[in-house]
């Protein structure tokens, strides 16, 4: 790790685009700003020191016996997963004045990446950086409603005491998850939605949950400094549980594309069939078919088709709301729920699918080398519910029997079912 830091000249920071650069050695110059001038004017007092002691040595214990779950986390979410150390950095800062907790902080997460070497330098500043100034807007909470941090318990009346302690929690949520969002919209890197920019809810509610697991374990250091040690256990299996969930998540995703694999897929349409059934609603279906995906693979090998799957899964993603649900279908092929869509909307969001694929230029691996593959498209097929079918697998052959009608005709095309059948039934009439 030391030889990593000294390696300046390569760092990934480098590469990073320079106005998330500069956000990030802002944001770092400020936190160190901050510790310094907390640090002038800090009394720091024998209970701190032990509470401080306490913190850290659970914090090692939690990040080594936890060692193993949190690799696994990190190999499914790909990097960007919530570790639970907030529970003993939360603690800190509702106990600890601002240069104990930057210490807490700093400590705690030098030793979880040293044990988790990949997580480039820059970001694990960043990282720390942002912790500490979300740990000094808390205590600025804290300060101006108790007087600062340890005085919760000064004989203050519950109801007060509980809504400081939410206060000081959401705005430390806030404060974090606002600089991270900053630094990720400035990146502007392909791909990134609303969504992406603040990070999935689920996670923040994960964090928050966290937290509110530190505010209880600050009451009872508050009660007796022994008591941190029946936090743990409750930690480690916090940790299991969320593993758990990760993995069931993992499974119901295409590992090379990141969106839905069909059996993820299909569980989300049939919630979405039923939804619109009770609610007496309608939602529209795209099966989207790459042309001529083979003459891709036979031309730049099966990693470049695999960079081109990914890349396309990434352009129809970015096309779509936040909750619609993209899916690979198999092979070459994706399929998309829009839920609430009517025909004529459906066949708008293909079409700005058709444009977007046709507009990508995917750098892909040929041959040791990076050649940029073009002159992409793909053939689409629109169906609604209820009109083409009251079940998933009608409705999904209505959309595949127009998808091969658009490419029957052309490709590169969209094709709705519903227009195959209305000269059918005017021919009938």
């Amino acid at each position: 790790m030391l030889r990593e830091f000294l390696a300046v000249r390569r760092w990934e920071m480098w590469t990073v685009p320079r106005q998330a650069l500069v956000h990030m050695l802002l944001v770092e110059a400020v936190a160190l700003a901050v510790v310094v001038w907390s640090a002038a004017g800090a009394s720091v007092s024998s209970s701190d020191l032990l509470v401080l002691s306490l913190l850290i040595v659970c914090a090692v214990v939690h990040n080594e016996i936890a060692r193993g779950i949190e690799r696994a986390r990190r190999d499914i979410e790909n990097n960007a997963h919530v570790d639970l150390s907030s529970v003993w950095l939360f603690a800190g800062v509702l106990l600890l004045p601002t240069v104990l907790t930057a210490v807490l902080i700093t400590i705690t997460y030098v030793h979880y990446w040293w044990r988790n070497p990949r997580i480039p330098v820059h970001r694990r500043m960043f990282g720390i950086a942002v912790l500490v100034l979300s740990a000094r807007a808390a205590e600025l909470v804290l300060t101006l409603c108790v007087g600062g941090p340890g005085s919760l318990a000064g004989g203050l009346p519950l109801p007060m005491v509980v809504a400081v302690v939410v206060l000081a929690l959401l705005v430390y949520t806030a404060v974090d998850v606002a600089l991270i969002a900053i630094r990720v919209a400035l990146c502007r890197n392909p791909g990134v939605t609303v969504r992406k920019v603040f990070g999935d809810p689920a996670n923040h509610m994960l964090e928050i949950a966290t937290l509110c697991h530190g505010a209880l374990l600050a009451f009872a250091l508050g009660y007796h400094p022994a008591l941190v040690v029946l936090a743990l256990p409750q930690v480690l299996v916090l940790h299991r549980a969320v593993l758990l969930k990760q993995v069931e998540e993992k499974a119901r995703t295409d590992a090379k594309t990141g969106v839905f694999n069909s059996e993820g897929w299909h569980r989300k349409a049939h919630h979405e069939r039923d939804r619109a059934l009770r609610a007496k609603d309608g939602f529209g279906l795209l099966m989207i078919d790459l042309d001529h995906f083979k003459r891709v693979n036979d031309t730049y090998g099966h990693v470049a088709g695999d960079a081109v799957l990914k890349a396309v899964a990434t352009a129809i993603s970015s096309e779509v709301r936040e909750y619609d649900s993209v899916g690979r279908f198999g092979g070459e092929e994706f399929v998309v729920l829009l839920p609430g869509m009517s025909e004529h909307d459906g066949i708008g969001v293909a079409e700005r699918i058709r444009e977007a694929v046709t507009r990508l230029a995917v750098d892909a691996p040929v041959n040791g080398s990076t050649t940029t593959i073009t002159n992409l498209s793909a053939s689409i097929g629109v169906s609604t519910y209820p009109s083409a079918g009251e079940d998933l697998e009608p409705l999904l052959l209505a959309a595949d029997a127009a998808l091969y009608e658009a490419k029957n005709t052309g490709r590169n095309r969209v094709v709705s079912w519903a227009s195959l059948v209305k000269p059918r039934l005017a021919l009938a009439a």
